[in-house]
């Protein structure tokens, strides 16, 4: 199997927030933000949330864009990583093949309220991107973060088209 199996797919979002001119538009005035990263299965992930996040802050202040531990608007990285089983593995009890499924998910959350009720206000996600990829283990923790870095640069660019700096 090759060493640097590294495949990218887009994942198709249904129902949500994505990255047009609509959702990049509830970027408009943003100053500030907190950073949340969930690793869903730690044990798998080669990188651990505190490295996503410590790359994600980085370049948001890179950009110029302040992170305010304490704010109520948050950029949300949300990494699962699955081990691929092949179907003869699971007949023969073999050990699992070296590849896995990792789904990357970042979003913007902020306060929203209704316009048929201004009063009823919520957090939602206003503006998302995704990706999945295969890749192999050796190869996890540098997709994990070529992958995030893709993402969190594309938040930038959706924050930069609606702020001035």
């Amino acid at each position: 199997m090759a060493k640097s199996l590294f495949i990218v797919l887009s994942l198709a979002v249904i129902a949500s927030a994505t990255d047009d001119k609509t959702d990049r538009a509830t970027l408009k005035g943003i100053k500030s933000m907190c950073v949340v990263v969930e690793v869903a299965d730690q044990a798998h992930s080669k990188l651990s949330k505190e490295e996503l996040q410590t790359e994600i802050e980085g370049k948001l202040k890179q950009a110029g864009i302040a992170v305010d531990k304490n704010g109520t608007a948050c950029l949300y990285l949300n990494v699962r990583v699955l081990q691929a089983i092949g179907r003869q593995a699971i007949r023969r009890k073999e050990k699992p093949i070296p590849l896995y499924a990792i789904d990357l998910r970042l979003e913007f959350l902020q306060t929203v309220a209704l316009t048929r009720d201004p009063a009823a206000k919520t957090y939602a996600p206003t503006w998302s991107t995704a990706n999945m990829a295969t890749v192999a283990s050796d190869d996890l923790s540098k997709a994990d973060l070529e992958i995030t870095t893709s993402l969190v640069n594309q938040f930038i660019t959706a924050h930069k088209s609606v702020n001035s700096q």
